[in-house]
């Protein structure tokens, strides 16, 4: 039989069938390289355009192979389809560089800034849309009706086995498309965590932490809460302060020292301008709300510390003092009366 075998591929030229293949593996192993993905990396297309053409290839070479194997193996050819495996593998070969060029097209946007690439979520669902697209395609072209159906039964079972999961992935695949938020961005979830999306998978999203942790939460319970998404460097990101002052201090006075503290914080935007307002003189202390802007979320705790610096030398020099909530508590006697 292996004699067999090894004739029949012989005689279609095994080095034809047999190069393309060895060429496929052997750009995955280069490709892996450090030296190469540098270079690789600034030229999404090529890269694309090469793995597709080589694809393509090993392609109608496997499907070639199949072929033979089959006409060898299998002494029963009334059945057999001439061709059929070939063409299987094409549509998959071309399902795979249709995902292959929307992934490079994804690429080349993020390096000239106009977008944030594909994670490895939306990598994973562009992929799988796509073979399964030629999979039924292929199905549906050559006429395998009992087939699609078993294959749909399969999948119904398997939806309802997995239907937790598939629901991470539906989440996280509407938040791929969506893109709430993307990587490198700081959010705040709902009980005040803040942390940094490093990345999303086909079930959670990852976030790091201040400590450095990454810690992840379920694509499904990150998409059913309420998101802030805090700006980045080149959005605004204002930040309102409460500054508790005497009632016997001028408030115009009070006003225009916040206002000297703030024009003199390096790390605050100049425009739009901080504003200073009173914001409530009906109790002791006063307040007095500050407003500045900040060019993104970061900058505001080395801007916060400069600003609290900036306030607390203006008001020593104009001999004032932040005071502290005055809760005025009264006590009353109660006369109790006897009778007699």
């Amino acid at each position: 039989m292996a004699d067999t075998i090894l004739a029949s591929l012989m005689g279609e030229n095994v080095l034809t069938v047999a190069i393309p293949v060895i060429l496929l593996a052997l750009w995955a192993l280069v490709a892996r390289l450090r030296i190469l993905r540098g270079v690789l990396g600034k030229y999404p297309f090529t890269r694309a355009i090469i793995e597709i053409a080589l694809v393509l290839a090993g392609g109608w070479c496997l499907g070639t192979a199949a072929e033979i194997l089959r006409d060898t193996l299998l002494s029963d050819q009334t059945h057999a389809r001439p061709g059929m495996l070939i063409r299987l593998v094409m549509y998959l070969a071309v399902s795979f560089s249709i995902a292959r060029l929307v992934e490079a097209a994804a690429v080349s946007r993020e390096r000239h800034g106009r977008g944030d690439g594909l994670s490895r979520l939306s990598r994973t669902f562009l992929y799988g849309v796509c073979l399964l697209a030629g999979l039924l395609v292929f199905f549906a072209a050559n006429d395998f009706p009992r087939l699609t159906v078993v294959v749909g039964g399969f999948a119904a079972v398997l939806a309802f086995a997995l239907r937790q999961t598939l629901t991470d992935v539906v989440a996280g695949a509407a938040m791929s498309i969506e893109h709430p938020c993307k990587r490198r961005d700081w959010v705040m979830l709902e009980d005040g965590t803040v942390a940094q999306v490093v990345d999303m998978d086909w079930r959670a999203t990852h976030l790091r932490g201040w400590d450095r942790a990454i810690f992840l939460v379920p694509n499904a319970q990150l998409a059913g809460q309420r998101l802030r998404i805090l700006p980045k460097p080149g959005e605004l990101y204002a930040d309102t302060f409460t500054i508790l002052v005497s009632g016997d201090e001028d408030p115009e006075r009070v006003k225009s020292l916040l206002e000297e503290a703030a024009r003199q914080c390096a790390a605050l935007l100049s425009r739009p301008a901080p504003v200073i307002r009173l914001a409530d003189a009906s109790s002791l202390p006063y307040r007095y709300s500050l407003w500045v802007h900040f060019d993104g979320y970061m900058a505001s705790f080395a801007g916060r510390e400069e600003l609290f610096s900036n306030i607390h030398k203006a008001f020593t020099e104009a001999g004032l003092q932040v005071t502290t909530e005055v809760q005025d508590v009264r006590f009353e006697r109660k006369h109790s009366s006897s009778h007699q």
